[in-house]
Protein backbone atom coordinates (compact mmCIF):
# COMPACT_ATOMS: atom_id res chain seq x y z
CA UNK A 1 0.00 0.00 0.00
CA UNK A 2 2.80 2.41 0.93
CA UNK A 3 4.63 1.60 -2.32
CA UNK A 4 1.44 2.25 -4.33
CA UNK A 5 0.89 5.57 -2.57
CA UNK A 6 4.49 6.58 -3.20
CA UNK A 7 4.18 5.67 -6.87
CA UNK A 8 0.98 7.69 -7.21
CA UNK A 9 2.59 10.65 -5.47
CA UNK A 10 5.67 10.41 -7.68
CA UNK A 11 3.49 10.17 -10.81
CA UNK A 12 1.46 13.23 -9.77
CA UNK A 13 4.58 15.27 -9.08
CA UNK A 14 6.12 14.20 -12.40
CA UNK A 15 3.00 15.14 -14.34
CA UNK A 16 2.76 18.47 -12.53
CA UNK A 17 6.41 19.22 -13.27
CA UNK A 18 5.92 18.28 -16.93
CA UNK A 19 2.96 20.65 -17.14
CA UNK A 20 4.97 23.42 -15.53
CA UNK A 21 7.82 22.87 -17.99
CA UNK A 22 5.59 22.74 -21.07
CA UNK A 23 7.50 24.51 -23.85
CA UNK A 24 6.10 27.75 -25.24
CA UNK A 25 4.61 27.74 -28.71
CA UNK A 26 6.98 29.03 -31.34
CA UNK A 27 7.14 29.71 -35.04
CA UNK A 28 9.12 27.48 -37.38
CA UNK A 29 12.78 28.36 -37.71
CA UNK A 30 13.24 31.46 -39.93
CA UNK A 31 14.11 30.77 -43.55
CA UNK A 32 17.30 32.43 -44.81
CA UNK A 33 16.40 33.66 -48.28
CA UNK A 34 19.79 35.11 -49.28
CA UNK A 35 23.30 35.77 -48.00
CA UNK A 36 24.85 39.14 -48.82
CA UNK A 37 27.64 41.22 -47.25
CA UNK A 38 28.26 38.48 -44.67
CA UNK A 39 24.64 38.79 -43.50
CA UNK A 40 21.79 36.30 -43.51
CA UNK A 41 18.75 37.97 -45.04
CA UNK A 42 15.18 36.96 -44.26
CA UNK A 43 12.48 37.97 -46.77
CA UNK A 44 9.35 38.43 -44.67
CA UNK A 45 7.02 37.22 -47.41
CA UNK A 46 8.95 33.98 -47.88
CA UNK A 47 8.78 32.72 -44.31
CA UNK A 48 6.93 29.50 -43.55
CA UNK A 49 4.69 31.12 -40.97
CA UNK A 50 2.41 34.14 -40.57
CA UNK A 51 4.84 36.52 -38.91
CA UNK A 52 3.10 39.87 -39.56
CA UNK A 53 1.21 41.12 -36.51
CA UNK A 54 -1.47 43.80 -36.20
CA UNK A 55 -3.61 42.31 -38.98
CA UNK A 56 -7.04 40.74 -38.71
CA UNK A 57 -6.93 38.20 -41.53
CA UNK A 58 -3.57 36.47 -41.19
CA UNK A 59 -4.28 33.49 -43.41
CA UNK A 60 -5.77 35.59 -46.20
CA UNK A 61 -3.07 38.26 -46.02
CA UNK A 62 -0.11 35.90 -46.16
CA UNK A 63 2.40 37.11 -48.73
CA UNK A 64 1.09 40.68 -48.65
CA UNK A 65 1.44 43.75 -46.45
CA UNK A 66 -2.19 44.87 -46.64
CA UNK A 67 -4.76 45.46 -43.90
CA UNK A 68 -7.88 44.06 -45.58
CA UNK A 69 -8.29 40.68 -47.30
CA UNK A 70 -8.29 40.53 -51.10
CA UNK A 71 -12.03 39.77 -51.18
CA UNK A 72 -12.62 43.28 -49.76
CA UNK A 73 -11.36 44.85 -52.98
CA UNK A 74 -14.73 44.46 -54.69
CA UNK A 75 -16.74 45.28 -51.56
CA UNK A 76 -15.27 48.57 -50.27
CA UNK A 77 -14.74 51.84 -52.12
CA UNK A 78 -11.63 52.16 -54.28
CA UNK A 79 -10.09 54.80 -52.00
CA UNK A 80 -10.56 52.61 -48.94
CA UNK A 81 -9.00 49.64 -50.69
CA UNK A 82 -5.99 51.68 -51.81
CA UNK A 83 -5.40 52.95 -48.28
CA UNK A 84 -5.81 49.45 -46.86
CA UNK A 85 -2.61 48.55 -48.71
CA UNK A 86 -0.69 50.99 -46.49
CA UNK A 87 1.02 49.18 -43.62
CA UNK A 88 -0.18 51.32 -40.70
CA UNK A 89 -0.12 49.33 -37.48
CA UNK A 90 1.56 46.25 -38.94
CA UNK A 91 4.55 45.01 -36.96
CA UNK A 92 7.03 42.15 -36.89
CA UNK A 93 8.30 40.77 -33.58
CA UNK A 94 11.54 38.82 -33.39
CA UNK A 95 14.41 37.88 -31.10
CA UNK A 96 18.05 38.32 -32.01
CA UNK A 97 21.46 38.43 -30.36
CA UNK A 98 22.83 40.42 -33.32
CA UNK A 99 24.98 43.47 -32.69
CA UNK A 100 23.75 44.88 -36.00
CA UNK A 101 20.37 44.62 -37.72
CA UNK A 102 19.65 45.84 -41.24
CA UNK A 103 16.32 46.21 -43.02
CA UNK A 104 15.89 46.77 -46.76
CA UNK A 105 12.62 47.24 -48.62
CA UNK A 106 10.80 48.94 -51.47
CA UNK A 107 7.56 50.92 -51.43
CA UNK A 108 5.18 51.73 -54.24
CA UNK A 109 4.05 55.23 -53.25
CA UNK A 110 5.62 58.64 -52.69
CA UNK A 111 8.30 58.79 -50.00
CA UNK A 112 6.92 61.83 -48.13
CA UNK A 113 4.11 64.41 -47.93
CA UNK A 114 4.43 68.20 -47.71
CA UNK A 115 3.29 68.05 -44.08
CA UNK A 116 4.67 64.62 -43.09
CA UNK A 117 8.27 63.44 -43.12
CA UNK A 118 9.75 60.54 -45.06
CA UNK A 119 10.42 58.68 -41.82
CA UNK A 120 6.71 58.88 -40.96
CA UNK A 121 5.24 58.14 -44.39
CA UNK A 122 7.69 55.46 -45.53
CA UNK A 123 10.06 54.77 -42.64
CA UNK A 124 10.43 52.11 -39.97
CA UNK A 125 10.72 52.03 -36.20
CA UNK A 126 12.51 49.43 -34.10
CA UNK A 127 11.78 48.97 -30.39
CA UNK A 128 13.10 46.58 -27.79
CA UNK A 129 12.49 46.31 -24.03
CA UNK A 130 14.60 46.95 -20.95
CA UNK A 131 14.93 44.60 -17.97
CA UNK A 132 11.63 45.91 -16.59
CA UNK A 133 9.71 45.27 -19.81
CA UNK A 134 9.54 48.96 -20.73
CA UNK A 135 9.75 49.80 -24.45
CA UNK A 136 13.08 51.25 -25.59
CA UNK A 137 13.52 52.88 -28.99
CA UNK A 138 16.44 51.84 -31.20
CA UNK A 139 17.82 54.65 -33.35
CA UNK A 140 18.83 53.58 -36.84
CA UNK A 141 20.66 55.18 -39.72
CA UNK A 142 18.62 55.29 -42.90
CA UNK A 143 18.72 56.19 -46.58
CA UNK A 144 15.73 56.72 -48.85
CA UNK A 145 15.98 55.78 -52.50
CA UNK A 146 14.62 53.18 -54.88
CA UNK A 147 15.43 50.75 -52.05
CA UNK A 148 15.01 52.11 -48.53
CA UNK A 149 17.66 50.94 -46.08
CA UNK A 150 17.85 51.04 -42.29
CA UNK A 151 20.87 50.06 -40.21
CA UNK A 152 20.76 49.55 -36.44
CA UNK A 153 24.32 49.34 -35.13
CA UNK A 154 26.16 48.83 -31.83
CA UNK A 155 23.32 46.82 -30.33
CA UNK A 156 23.96 44.90 -27.10
CA UNK A 157 26.18 41.91 -27.75
CA UNK A 158 25.05 38.47 -26.57
CA UNK A 159 26.99 35.17 -26.55
CA UNK A 160 26.58 32.64 -29.33
CA UNK A 161 23.49 30.49 -28.85
CA UNK A 162 21.68 33.17 -26.89
CA UNK A 163 18.33 34.41 -28.18
CA UNK A 164 19.24 37.98 -27.24
CA UNK A 165 16.69 40.76 -27.13
CA UNK A 166 13.10 40.83 -28.31
CA UNK A 167 12.40 43.48 -30.96
CA UNK A 168 9.27 44.97 -32.50
CA UNK A 169 9.57 46.45 -35.97
CA UNK A 170 6.86 48.95 -36.98
CA UNK A 171 6.20 49.18 -40.73
CA UNK A 172 5.45 52.38 -42.72
CA UNK A 173 2.27 54.29 -41.87
CA UNK A 174 1.39 55.67 -45.28
CA UNK A 175 2.99 53.47 -47.88
CA UNK A 176 2.58 50.07 -49.48
CA UNK A 177 5.54 47.73 -48.99
CA UNK A 178 6.40 45.68 -52.08
CA UNK A 179 9.03 43.52 -50.34
CA UNK A 180 11.06 43.65 -47.13
CA UNK A 181 14.10 41.82 -45.79
CA UNK A 182 15.75 41.75 -42.37
CA UNK A 183 19.49 41.07 -42.30
CA UNK A 184 21.69 39.98 -39.37
CA UNK A 185 25.32 38.76 -39.27
CA UNK A 186 25.71 35.09 -40.18
CA UNK A 187 27.00 34.32 -36.68
CA UNK A 188 23.87 35.80 -35.08
CA UNK A 189 20.60 34.11 -34.14
CA UNK A 190 17.13 35.27 -35.19
CA UNK A 191 13.71 33.84 -34.34
CA UNK A 192 10.14 35.09 -34.81
CA UNK A 193 8.03 35.86 -31.74
CA UNK A 194 4.51 34.50 -31.46
CA UNK A 195 1.67 37.05 -31.25
CA UNK A 196 -0.24 37.70 -28.05
CA UNK A 197 -3.11 35.34 -27.30
CA UNK A 198 -5.23 38.30 -26.18
CA UNK A 199 -8.08 39.45 -28.41
CA UNK A 200 -7.16 42.66 -30.27
CA UNK A 201 -8.31 46.23 -29.94
CA UNK A 202 -9.71 47.27 -33.34
CA UNK A 203 -9.52 50.94 -34.34
CA UNK A 204 -11.74 52.22 -37.17
CA UNK A 205 -10.79 55.80 -37.92
CA UNK A 206 -9.37 58.48 -40.17
CA UNK A 207 -5.93 59.77 -41.15
CA UNK A 208 -5.28 60.55 -37.48
CA UNK A 209 -5.70 56.89 -36.54
CA UNK A 210 -3.70 55.82 -39.58
CA UNK A 211 -0.80 57.89 -38.24
CA UNK A 212 -0.85 61.33 -39.84
CA UNK A 213 1.35 63.18 -39.12
CA UNK A 214 3.68 61.26 -36.80
CA UNK A 215 7.40 61.69 -37.43
CA UNK A 216 7.87 57.91 -37.46
CA UNK A 217 5.59 54.85 -37.18
CA UNK A 218 6.11 54.24 -33.49
CA UNK A 219 4.94 57.77 -32.69
CA UNK A 220 1.40 57.27 -34.02
CA UNK A 221 -0.97 57.07 -31.05
CA UNK A 222 -1.95 53.58 -32.16
CA UNK A 223 1.72 52.58 -32.11
CA UNK A 224 2.12 53.99 -28.61
CA UNK A 225 -0.85 51.97 -27.35
CA UNK A 226 0.51 48.90 -29.14
CA UNK A 227 3.59 49.11 -26.91
CA UNK A 228 1.89 50.27 -23.72
CA UNK A 229 -1.18 48.00 -23.49
CA UNK A 230 -1.20 44.20 -23.15
CA UNK A 231 -3.44 43.81 -26.20
CA UNK A 232 -2.67 43.55 -29.92
CA UNK A 233 -3.95 46.53 -31.89
CA UNK A 234 -5.38 46.46 -35.41
CA UNK A 235 -5.20 49.82 -37.16
CA UNK A 236 -8.04 50.33 -39.65
CA UNK A 237 -7.57 54.06 -40.05
CA UNK A 238 -8.20 55.23 -43.62
CA UNK A 239 -7.00 58.74 -44.44
CA UNK A 240 -9.97 60.89 -45.47
CA UNK A 241 -12.13 57.78 -45.70
CA UNK A 242 -13.08 56.77 -42.16
CA UNK A 243 -16.83 57.18 -42.63
CA UNK A 244 -18.51 54.42 -40.59
CA UNK A 245 -19.39 52.59 -43.80
CA UNK A 246 -21.37 49.36 -43.60
CA UNK A 247 -19.07 47.70 -46.12
CA UNK A 248 -16.02 48.33 -43.93
CA UNK A 249 -17.89 47.44 -40.74
CA UNK A 250 -18.84 44.11 -42.30
CA UNK A 251 -15.15 43.20 -42.34
CA UNK A 252 -14.51 44.67 -38.89
CA UNK A 253 -17.32 42.45 -37.63
CA UNK A 254 -15.29 39.40 -38.71
CA UNK A 255 -12.72 40.18 -35.99
CA UNK A 256 -13.25 38.78 -32.51
CA UNK A 257 -12.08 41.88 -30.63
CA UNK A 258 -11.68 42.82 -26.99
CA UNK A 259 -12.68 46.43 -27.83
CA UNK A 260 -13.97 48.29 -30.89
CA UNK A 261 -13.02 51.97 -31.29
CA UNK A 262 -15.01 54.23 -33.62
CA UNK A 263 -13.04 57.45 -34.24
CA UNK A 264 -14.44 58.70 -37.58
CA UNK A 265 -15.87 62.15 -36.82
CA UNK A 266 -13.05 64.14 -38.50
CA UNK A 267 -14.18 62.59 -41.83
CA UNK A 268 -17.90 63.10 -41.11
CA UNK A 269 -17.74 66.72 -39.94
CA UNK A 270 -19.03 68.17 -43.23
CA UNK A 271 -22.21 66.08 -43.10
CA UNK A 272 -25.52 67.30 -41.66
CA UNK A 273 -26.05 66.48 -37.98
CA UNK A 274 -28.86 63.95 -38.61
CA UNK A 275 -26.56 61.97 -40.93
CA UNK A 276 -23.78 61.89 -38.33
CA UNK A 277 -26.23 60.76 -35.68
CA UNK A 278 -27.71 58.08 -37.93
CA UNK A 279 -24.31 56.77 -39.08
CA UNK A 280 -23.09 56.45 -35.48
CA UNK A 281 -26.21 54.63 -34.29
CA UNK A 282 -26.19 52.24 -37.24
CA UNK A 283 -22.47 51.47 -36.81
CA UNK A 284 -22.96 50.48 -33.17
CA UNK A 285 -26.04 48.44 -34.00
CA UNK A 286 -24.16 46.67 -36.78
CA UNK A 287 -21.34 45.66 -34.44
CA UNK A 288 -23.85 44.57 -31.81
CA UNK A 289 -25.44 42.09 -34.24
CA UNK A 290 -22.37 39.89 -33.75
CA UNK A 291 -20.41 41.17 -30.75
CA UNK A 292 -20.99 42.17 -27.14
CA UNK A 293 -17.45 43.52 -26.67
CA UNK A 294 -17.14 47.15 -25.48
CA UNK A 295 -17.50 49.89 -28.10
CA UNK A 296 -15.78 53.24 -27.61
CA UNK A 297 -17.13 56.23 -29.56
CA UNK A 298 -14.77 59.20 -29.83
CA UNK A 299 -15.37 62.95 -30.18
CA UNK A 300 -13.84 65.09 -32.90
CA UNK A 301 -10.81 66.48 -31.08
CA UNK A 302 -11.30 69.89 -32.69
CA UNK A 303 -9.00 72.19 -34.64
CA UNK A 304 -6.13 74.00 -32.96
CA UNK A 305 -7.06 77.15 -34.90
CA UNK A 306 -10.72 76.77 -34.00
CA UNK A 307 -10.70 79.80 -31.73
CA UNK A 308 -9.80 82.07 -34.66
CA UNK A 309 -11.76 80.19 -37.33
CA UNK A 310 -15.43 80.26 -36.36
CA UNK A 311 -16.57 77.93 -39.15
CA UNK A 312 -14.16 75.20 -38.08
CA UNK A 313 -15.18 75.65 -34.47
CA UNK A 314 -18.88 75.49 -35.26
CA UNK A 315 -18.42 72.45 -37.50
CA UNK A 316 -16.67 70.25 -34.97
CA UNK A 317 -18.87 71.33 -32.07
CA UNK A 318 -21.95 70.48 -34.15
CA UNK A 319 -20.46 67.09 -35.09
CA UNK A 320 -19.70 66.29 -31.47
CA UNK A 321 -23.21 67.23 -30.38
CA UNK A 322 -24.67 64.90 -33.01
CA UNK A 323 -22.32 62.08 -32.02
CA UNK A 324 -23.15 62.49 -28.32
CA UNK A 325 -26.89 62.49 -29.13
CA UNK A 326 -26.40 59.19 -30.94
CA UNK A 327 -24.59 57.78 -27.91
CA UNK A 328 -27.39 58.89 -25.58
CA UNK A 329 -30.02 57.43 -27.92
CA UNK A 330 -28.23 54.09 -27.90
CA UNK A 331 -28.13 54.14 -24.12
CA UNK A 332 -31.89 54.85 -24.02
CA UNK A 333 -32.41 51.85 -26.29
CA UNK A 334 -30.63 49.69 -23.74
CA UNK A 335 -27.43 49.12 -25.71
CA UNK A 336 -24.92 48.15 -23.06
CA UNK A 337 -21.16 48.26 -22.80
CA UNK A 338 -20.72 51.42 -24.87
CA UNK A 339 -18.45 54.27 -23.85
CA UNK A 340 -17.58 57.79 -24.94
CA UNK A 341 -14.29 59.72 -25.09
CA UNK A 342 -14.70 63.51 -25.24
CA UNK A 343 -12.45 66.11 -26.83
CA UNK A 344 -12.03 67.65 -23.37
CA UNK A 345 -10.58 64.38 -22.11
CA UNK A 346 -8.15 64.23 -25.02
CA UNK A 347 -7.17 67.85 -24.26
CA UNK A 348 -5.19 68.51 -27.44
CA UNK A 349 -2.43 71.10 -26.77
CA UNK A 350 -2.34 74.24 -28.92
CA UNK A 351 0.95 73.19 -30.56
CA UNK A 352 -0.09 69.58 -30.95
CA UNK A 353 -0.96 69.70 -34.66
CA UNK A 354 0.86 70.23 -37.94
CA UNK A 355 -1.98 71.86 -39.86
CA UNK A 356 -4.74 72.40 -37.34
CA UNK A 357 -6.04 68.80 -37.44
CA UNK A 358 -3.23 66.25 -37.94
CA UNK A 359 -1.22 65.67 -34.75
CA UNK A 360 2.50 66.11 -34.32
CA UNK A 361 4.24 63.62 -32.02
CA UNK A 362 3.26 65.97 -29.20
CA UNK A 363 -0.38 65.72 -30.21
CA UNK A 364 -0.12 61.95 -30.68
CA UNK A 365 1.04 61.68 -27.08
CA UNK A 366 -2.09 63.53 -25.94
CA UNK A 367 -4.27 61.10 -27.90
CA UNK A 368 -2.42 58.06 -26.56
CA UNK A 369 -2.62 59.19 -22.93
CA UNK A 370 -6.36 59.85 -23.14
CA UNK A 371 -7.02 56.57 -24.93
CA UNK A 372 -4.90 54.58 -22.50
CA UNK A 373 -6.70 56.05 -19.50
CA UNK A 374 -10.18 55.22 -20.74
CA UNK A 375 -9.21 51.81 -22.20
CA UNK A 376 -7.71 50.70 -18.90
CA UNK A 377 -10.93 51.77 -17.20
CA UNK A 378 -13.13 49.96 -19.74
CA UNK A 379 -11.08 46.74 -19.70
CA UNK A 380 -10.22 47.02 -15.99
Amino acid sequence: MKITALLLTFTYISLFAAAEQKPELSFPKPVVTSVKDDLNWYDLQKQQSLILQGVGWNEELKGTYGRLPLRAKEKVRKDVWGLSENCAGITVRFRSNASEIKVAYQVSGGISFPHMTSTGVSGLDLYTTDEHGKAVWSAGGYSFGDTIKYKFSNLDSYPAGSQGREYQLFLPLYNHVKWMEIGVPKVAELSWVMPSVEKPIVVYGTSIAQGGCASRPGMAWTGMLNRELPYPLINLGFSGNGMLEKEVLNFINEIDATLFILDCLPNLVSRPSPEIEKATIEAVRQIRTLHQAPILIVDHVGYTDGMVNKKKYDDYIRANIASKKAFEQLQKEGVRNIFYLTCEEINMPMDGMVDGIHPTDYGMRAYADAYEKIIRKILQ
